[in-house]
């Protein structure tokens, strides 16, 4: 296991990891080895420096329009005040379906918008029969901090107006979607909502530097997508006042964070931020899980109309959401 900032010494529960080989055959095997050397070669070498935030943010709408998307569901833009948002829908639903997901998109917080997630957003739509809100929330340089949690807070607030009660909403998201959807469900228990039914993380970026004793050197070359000097680019973009409360995701009170899953490949250079989640979470008396994808990447949840182990990580994540949802 990897070494991560230590759990209070107090805490007995041990953490619920699980483990996934890639499933057997040759879809697998040979989508997944395509997949790595495209993304190695078409987008890793343009996500940070030297390129500006505006290629960045192509480079990733590029890479994602390519990727085939759940034709079971259904997507219309919309407006929440000045946010603009995805509501994704399944096709069967008749009328408002019972349940919402509000998912907050990846892209380091400099890029990425509802349109570059809809391969996740319409799966987890057409697998869990719910509404999905996806805000196109605003981003840094020209947004700094804490506009982006500002929104998604908003978005929330949205889908509890809306008639959806807390105990049948979940917040999912993906990379700093994935800090995100830890720091929305704490801001807003802070202000006083009530706190949603559960959370799915997917490889949360909570730190955007390397943690103690990190195994982030060691994987670097092996993940496809994420190059340690991302960190210090979108630092400067965020400029994120030291001093703010919500400044650090690992500096909060998670007394009363709701049950989460966090999935993770461990071929990726953010795996110490998501073992970090589980065990602190536990340690404080949380219902937390961890998965641990082998031989898998940043965020390969993406792939999932190409990708068996991408499909059976979203199925796992519907599951999850579901358990935890109110009747």
């Amino acid at each position: 296991m990897s070494a991560v900032p230590k759990t209070p010494a107090t805490a007995t529960a041990r953490p619920v990891i699980r483990r996934y080989e890639p499933p057997a055959g040759l879809q697998e095997s040979i989508v997944a080895a395509i997949l790595r050397v495209a993304l190695k070669v078409t987008l890793k070498p343009f996500l940070g420096p030297p390129w500006p935030f505006a290629v960045q943010r192509m480079s990733l709408a590029l890479g994602s329009s390519l990727m085939p998307q759940d034709g079971r569901a259904t997507v219309r833009v919309d407006r929440v005040g000045s946010i603009e948002v995805d509501r994704v829908v399944p096709k069967a639903a008749k009328g408002q379906p019972r349940h919402a997901i509000l998912y907050l998109h990846g892209g380091a917080f400099v890029a990425g918008s509802p349109r570059t997630h809809r391969s996740i957003t319409r799966a987890l739509s057409a697998l869990t029969g719910a509404q999905v809100l996806v805000p196109h929330y605003r981003l840094a340089p020209e947004s700094p901090f804490p506009a982006q949690l500002d929104d998604c807070v908003q978005c929330y607030k949205q889908l509890l107006q809306e008639g959806y009660t807390a105990d049948r909403i979940s917040i999912a998201g993906d990379s700093a979607g994935g800090n995100l959807t830890f720091m929305t469900a704490i801001a807003a228990v802070k202000q006083g909502m009530p706190a949603p039914a559960s959370l799915v993380m997917m490889s949360p970026a909570l730190s955007l530097h390397p943690l103690p004793d990190t195994t982030a050197y060691e994987r670097v070359s092996r993940d496809p997508m994420i190059r340690l000097a991302w960190a210090d680019d979108v630092e400067r973009a965020m400029k994120v006042p030291a001093d703010h409360p919500l400044a650090n995701p690992m500096a909060q009170d998670l007394s009363q964070l709701p049950p989460s899953l966090t999935q993770v490949g461990d071929d990726e250079v953010l795996f110490d931020n998501a073992v970090w989640v589980v065990e602190h979470a536990t340690a404080a008396g949380r219902v937390a899980e961890l998965e641990i994808y082998m031989k898998r990447w940043h965020v390969f949840q993406a792939h999932a109309s190409m990708l068996p182990s991408s499909g059976q990580a979203l199925a796992r994540q519907a599951a999850f959401m579901k358990r935890h949802w109110a009747v």
